[in-house]
């Protein structure tokens, strides 16, 4: 197995030309005159050449090292730049995010973002991947993944960026038309229900009572079935905090089963990216806000 030196050993080696000594090299870099010593030891080593001639008064190149000194130069300043173009696009709060979510999340709570940071003239672009499949960040290369509930344990790094309530809702002219004992009790009312083979995701059982209206497997459909007055919803915080603020809506009850789950962003590595980091805390700020605007609603 052949054994190449390390960027780190040509650094030394060029940093001791360029300083004249050892000690010089050793306090530019910050490190201890030991370790310049070593590394250029096994430099030498490594290469099976002697690369400077040192004494107690003079410090120059062999042939073998003025070779490699005027090669490396180039080199390592091709590496030198390469990092700092790579810490630029971390610092950066500007380029491209790739994204994973929910459809309705997607229209309702990402796009918005988007929307700000382009008045704003923040030069963020998503790729945006609308989907209700569990995409893996690291096998489809991600930068972020919002889901929703208790994560398994995984290689992802989660941050919990809201929390997911649930509201039963009706427009204003569908409630017009029942009395305040059926509303009241929930009963003989049209419900919006998804679309599932199992048991029903919205109600629980409370369409014993009441009557499926019409199903669907969409939760941005469903607040748009309810806010034409087909029928009653039961949908997120999130989905439905804007048609409550507008009046388009009407918030009958809070869930009866309190039903709370965290939001999360996972992203594939430990230290997001200033870009990420501001998209995750743009889509915090969103869903907070619609929280207040819950709350301030059932008060």
């Amino acid at each position: 197995m052949n054994h190449y030196p390390s960027s780190e050993q040509l650094f030394l080696f060029a940093t001791v030309v360029d300083q004249g000594s050892f000690s010089k090299a050793a306090a530019h870099v910050g490190v201890h005159v030991s370790t310049v010593t070593r590394q250029i030891d096994q430099l030498e080593q490594l290469i099976k050449a002697k690369l400077l001639i040192r004494s107690s008064r003079f410090l120059g190149l062999t042939e073998a090292g003025r070779y490699l000194y005027d090669k490396s130069k180039p080199l390592l300043k091709d590496i030198s730049d390469t990092v700092e173009t790579i810490r630029t696009i971390e610092q950066s709060t500007s380029g491209v995010i790739r994204m994973s979510c929910l459809p309705t999340f997607g229209k309702m709570i990402v796009i918005p973002f988007l929307a700000q940071c382009h008045q704003q003239d923040m030069g963020i672009h998503v790729h945006l991947n609308l989907t209700e499949r569990l995409v893996d960040p690291i096998v489809e290369r991600l930068d972020l993944a919002i889901r929703v509930g208790e994560q398994p344990n995984s290689n992802l790094y989660p941050k919990k960026i809201g929390v997911q309530t649930w509201h039963i809702c009706a427009s204003p002219a569908l409630l017009s038309q029942y009395s305040a004992e059926q509303i009241g009790q929930f009963n003989h009312l049209p419900l919006i229900d998804k679309c599932a083979e199992y048991n029903s995701l919205c109600w629980k059982g409370l369409e014993k009572s009441n009557v499926i209206a019409t199903r669907c497997d969409d939760f941005h459909a469903q607040l748009m079935l309810a806010i034409a007055g087909l029928g009653v919803c039961c949908l997120p915080n999130w989905v439905v905090a804007p048609a409550i603020a507008s009046g388009e809506l009407v918030k009958v009850m809070d869930d009866p089963f309190d039903r709370c789950e965290a939001i999360y962003a996972l992203r594939p590595f430990q230290k997001a990216s200033a870009k990420v980091s501001l998209a995750m805390e743009g889509i915090e700020t969103a869903l907070t806000t619609l929280s207040g605007t819950m709350s301030a609603d059932s008060q």
